[in-house]
């Protein structure tokens, strides 16, 4: 089970880079008005109303892939997975609040929150990738650079935490509301 969960979970990882990376490129294209800023702009006047949806399915995902680890893998998570947790729980909460009440000044602050923890996920995988040479912060019998998950020889739990935090960092100014 946990090696299929694994497995999704990093599928939905590149999906999110991808999804991430386009929401970039098409930022880009309609900023310099290059060819296809009018589909660029179609596009992201159809992802709009659905921005804050898919940020908030993209925390809460990483909140339960984070639980199931740790409750039902048996993963122990080391000191940066408990800061990742930190901003990544609470963000997810914020946002399907933000969703039932339409009140876009918690998905603000979810911004901001997966704005600190993306750089928490960055750190904790340079640890991974070069524990030598970042140092650490972590338990010496539970270090940050152990990787319990390691799909396709590079997708960790720190890195699927980023995508999460990414996703959210590009889609709520998206969905920010035009009266604000």
């Amino acid at each position: 089970m946990t090696e299929t969960l694994s497995l999704f979970f990093a599928l939905m990882a590149i999906g999110g880079t991808l999804g991430v990376l386009g929401i970039l490129l098409g930022t880009l294209i309609v900023a310099f008005d290059l060819p296809g800023s009018g589909l660029a702009r179609s596009i992201a006047a159809d992802l709009r109303p659905l921005a804050v949806v898919f940020a908030a399915v993209a925390a809460t995902t990483a909140m339960a892939g984070s639980l199931y680890y740790s409750e039902g893998a048996g993963f122990v998570p080391c000191t940066m997975c408990w800061f990742q947790r930190y901003f990544m729980y609470p963000s997810s909460v914020l946002l399907l609040v933000s969703l039932a009440t339409k009140k876009w000044v918690l998905a603000k602050i979810a911004w901001g929150l997966s704005a600190v923890g993306i750089w928490i996920s960055i750190y904790h995988r340079a640890e991974q990738a070069f524990p030598e040479a970042v140092g650490g912060v972590c338990e010496l019998n539970n270090p940050c650079s152990g990787r319990y998950v390691n799909e396709f020889g590079f997708i960790t739990i720190p890195t699927m935490a980023g995508v999460a935090f990414a996703l959210v960092l590009v889609l709520v100014p998206l969905a920010r509301p035009s009266n604000r």
